[in-house]
């Protein structure tokens, strides 16, 4: 596995250097007597585990008292490292707490011997390509890749000294402790933007309202000046290039293309959705930053996809590809942008629209409902004074995702050379207060 460590550094089996594996994957409700519950203790799967965080869990189920105490014999504690058992394969969560979870399916609970290797060590490890090299060799399976519990007991670890680990862990956990803060930034920027546009054009209470009466339109009493507009009275609209995987290629080496796993469930960007394109596409079915893009389809039936937008950040790339599963819906004159993006994101226009969307497996939306779907149009002064404001959060916002890229470009590069001791850490005088990714 390595050629070479550092002097006092070893390899072990996954089993020497763990107190455990708890695993209970193959229980289910039913097998005890119950059933799943609307509220309670959370039900974590496979599916809620992705690069570090916990995701999806709007889709997360819940067992009462009584179904997890028959479930769970050995309780999730904090500095517990979740990993999937597959589906996708060896994706890890450092539980950061004692929450209360009930591990479901495709999910182990790994607990470190602390005397031996630290949880923060432990879990870093898990996401170099060292240790993905190794599951991925012990893995099973013909169209689902996927390891025994026995299997990942034989796992070599890369074991440092004690002093080592913590420093390693620090380094590491130092980046994500800024991305993470950054990402908090991100989401009070967003509450900002939405609780402005709630107070201004939904309650009415836009700055000088009391001197503008009510008056009667198509969808109730609305301010007197502002109009109701179908959507393709105020913007161009766009559908996206079909394609074939073909068209699909290695990261950089087409262009990047948006496709309907960039949008998030409620609307908003998801910039690890991105693919690369390298083929034919009409000018019309570019996109650049900025831009507004809406989710024509749904592979769910809960409808969390489908008629919701989102807006491309900058992320460095000159244009962008976008799939037939979305259309771009560009503003027209004298509309401006960052409105247009918080009325579809922010007002029920999405909620309305999303019933229209029909499929058995598939939901799709038309566009001809897109386009004549009605929306409020404020005066133009009122638009004006919101965009500038959303402008300005849109600009921050973007600057701290590009340092959250940046920092993560860092990150990735420098975790397989700590890990394998490329990078000596040893004489290193730093702060090893793991305090953000429990001790």
């Amino acid at each position: 596995m390595i050629q070479k460590l550092p002097k006092d550094w070893e390899i072990k089996e996954l089993n020497r250097v763990i107190v455990d594996i708890i695993d209970y994957r193959g229980k289910t409700p039913r097998k005890l007597g119950g059933n799943w519950s609307e509220s309670g203790t959370i039900a974590l799967s496979a599916m809620n585990v992705k690069q570090g965080q916990l995701v999806n869990l709007e889709k997360a189920r819940f067992v009462n008292d009584e179904l997890y105490n028959k479930w769970m014999k050995s309780e999730v504690i904090k500095a517990d490292i979740l990993m999937t058992s597959e589906a996708p394969l060896g994706e890890t969560y450092l539980v950061p707490d004692d929450r209360k979870i009930c591990l479901s399916q495709r999910l182990f609970c790994i607990r470190a011997d602390s005397s031996v290797v630290l949880p923060q060590f432990l879990f870093y490890f898990f996401n170099s390509p060292i240790s993905r090299k190794q599951i991925d060799l012990r893995a099973t399976g013909t169209t689902v890749l996927g390891i025994r519990q026995s299997d990942l007991r034989e796992t070599p670890i890369i074991v440092p000294p004690l002093t080592t680990q913590r420093k390693i862990a620090a380094v590491l956990s130092a980046y994500d402790d800024l991305i993470e803060n950054n990402t908090r930034r991100i989401r009070i920027l967003e509450d900002m933007a939405q609780t402005l546009y709630r107070e201004w054009f939904v309650h009415f209470r836009f700055p000088g309202h009391e001197n503008v009466p009510m008056v009667e339109s198509p969808l109730g009493p609305i301010p007197q000046g502002w109009e109701v507009k179908r959507l393709d009275e105020v913007a161009q609209l766009y559908r996206g290039r079909s394609y074939r995987s073909i068209n699909l290629v290695e990261d950089g080496e087409g262009l990047p293309f948006l496709n309907l796993k960039n949008i998030n469930r409620e609307g908003g960007f998801r910039s690890d959705g991105l693919k690369w394109y390298n083929g034919e596409f009409k000018e019309t079915q570019a996109a650049v930053s900025n831009d507004i893009i809406m989710a024509l389809t749904d592979v769910t039936q809960d409808r969390k996809v489908v008629a919701r937008s989102a807006r491309v950040p900058d992320l460095g790339y000159e244009k962008y590809v976008f799939s037939m599963d979305l259309l771009k819906v560009q503003p027209k004159k004298l509309i401006q942008s960052d409105f247009l993006y918080a009325l579809l994101k922010y007002s029920s226009f999405a909620q309305k629209l999303k019933e229209f969307a029909n499929g058995t497996t598939v939901l799709h939306l038309s566009p001809s409902h897109v386009q004549s779907s009605e929306l409020i149009l404020p005066s133009d002064v009122i638009r004006h004074k919101y965009a500038e404001i959303a402008k300005s959060v849109r600009q921050q916002s973007d600057l701290l995702q590009n340092r959250n890229a940046n920092l993560q470009q860092t990150r990735d590069l420098l975790l397989p050379k700590l890990i394998s001791g490329e990078i000596d850490v040893s004489e290193l005088d730093i702060n090893t207060n793991l305090k953000h990714r429990g001790k």
